[in-house]
């Protein structure tokens, strides 16, 4: 009888915590599918990536030595600037449709260019970083290779405590493990934004050895002062 009653109560225990565990993993399914669809999104003050093939270049109008492939800016509009075409409104497209109006702004002048527009996130590298600034990325690429772009972390630089803010707040701690692990932006859920920032290590000083005396002090004489009552 006292099997089947503590059978009965580990029943709900197992159901709560497998429920538990389908819930967050569903939670951070959801996080990683709307990073997934802001990293696909061009935002103004972003840039994209412009990548154009031409397997059959036009040999008599000039053009055929012409490379119109780089990172071009967005501006706060939501436009973009191109070579030969002029400004193109990019913030509503996803990355095939806006590939699409682009081939088709640029058929006139190339043939046959099959063209790939991917979006590029804006993350600042704060702290101890050797050249901490604002960088475009494509948010594919791994934690590493942004920290790379950042000249690496510099000898005073705590990876311990590397963290992304966003709004002024913490969204994600010890990113360590992503570092060392290769995870891309997309998936540790960084968006465009974003602030990566990585603290200096403490350091104990003379000064830090001072005070902690001088505490130490304090309470010695407090404590022989108390016990003079």
């Amino acid at each position: 009888m006292n099997a089947r009653f503590n059978h009965g109560r580990l029943m709900p225990l197992i159901l709560a915590l497998f429920l538990s565990q389908w819930v967050g993993e569903a939670q951070a399914q959801k996080r990683y599918s709307e990073t997934t669809r802001a990293a696909q999104t061009f935002r103004r003050g972003d840039a994209l990536r412009l990548t154009i093939y031409q397997p059959w270049r036009v040999g008599d109008d000039g053009n055929s030595g012409l490379d119109l492939s780089g990172d071009y800016p967005i501006d706060s509009r939501g436009y973009v600037f191109f070579p030969i075409v002029g400004e193109v409104r990019v913030v509503g497209h996803t990355r095939n449709s806006l590939a699409e109006a682009l081939k088709e702004k640029f058929s006139p002048f190339l043939q046959e260019p099959i063209i790939i527009a991917e979006p590029l996130i804006r993350i600042a590298m704060m702290g101890e970083f050797r050249r901490p600034g604002t960088y475009l990325v494509d948010p594919k690429s791994s934690l590493w290779q942004l920290v790379d772009l950042a000249g690496g972390p510099t000898d005073d630089s705590n990876l311990d405590k590397m963290r992304v803010e966003r709004g002024g707040k913490v969204v994600r701690d010890k990113l360590l493990s992503g570092f060392e692990n290769a995870y891309s932006l997309q998936e540790l859920g960084i968006r465009s934004g974003d602030q990566i920032v990585v603290p200096q290590k403490k350091q104990f000083t003379v000064r830090n050895a001072l005070e902690i005396l001088r505490f130490v002090v304090s309470m010695a004489n407090l404590y022989f002062l108390i016990r003079k009552f």
